[in-house]
């Protein structure tokens, strides 16, 4: 390899910089709907998180998934801290930036989705967001510590509160049949994968805002 070649690798730091401007808002829009309750709170652990990432990056960025590792980092943050996000669970509002793009509509409609996975408690709610994210049960199953029996029943009871909640019919397969798992079929993953899109939107549009404020207006800012 020439020097030339080496110089225009990219260091360490500039690989974990560009790691989290990739996906900073992704991972926020994630843990938002699968564990907040508090913007501020999980906020503050997604930026521990990727603290952490950062002091061991050599070892963080060979793993199947590092979004992986900042997510169970950030969930074990939380239990640690919380147990305020389960044994003392509340519903409570979500504070989120709109997304500039939507419609009217569009915008009621997720707003409608995220409030509604806010009334779930946190293990449905934990479970039915990972699996809209395309998350086995068996992957459920080992990041949660519970049995895949476990998974489905969780899932089907959020699944049953949600559609009751959003006025959503359950979905059918081909022939019909109910769907007895949550799929691209399902009128229920459309309307979550619709918020998340709408929630990252809004997101990102508060990110470019941020970043166009003069210098020390922004107050706190995103890691």
């Amino acid at each position: 390899m020439s020097v030339r070649e080496r110089a225009e690798e990219p260091t360490s730091d500039e690989e974990f910089d560009a790691f989290c401007a990739r996906t900073n808002r992704t991972l926020l829009t994630y843990a938002l709907m699968r564990f907040g309750q508090d913007r501020q709170g999980v906020e503050d652990a997604l930026q521990e998180a990727y603290i952490k990432a950062m002091e061991c990056w050599p070892t963080v960025r060979t793993c199947p998934s590092p979004e992986g590792w900042i997510l169970t980092t950030m969930r074990r943050r939380l239990a640690r801290d919380g147990k305020r996000w389960r044994n003392r669970w509340k519903p409570v509002e979500l504070v989120v930036p709109a997304s500039p793009t939507a419609t009217v509509e569009e915008t009621s409609e997720a707003l409608a989705t995220l409030r509604a996975i806010t009334t779930l408690p946190p293990r449905q709610r934990e479970v039915i967001v990972m699996a809209t994210s395309g998350m086995t049960y068996q992957e459920i199953s080992t990041e949660l510590g519970i049995t895949q029996r476990g998974v489905g029943s969780n899932l089907n009871k959020a699944r049953n509160r949600l559609t009751l909640l959003l006025s959503i019919p359950p979905g059918t397969d081909r022939e019909g049949e109910r769907l007895l798992s949550l799929s691209p079929r399902d009128p229920l993953y459309a309307a979550l994968s619709a918020a998340a899109a709408w929630l990252l939107d809004g997101l990102r549009a508060e990110e470019r805002e941020r970043a166009r404020r003069p210098r020390g207006a922004s107050g706190r800012g995103d890691r």
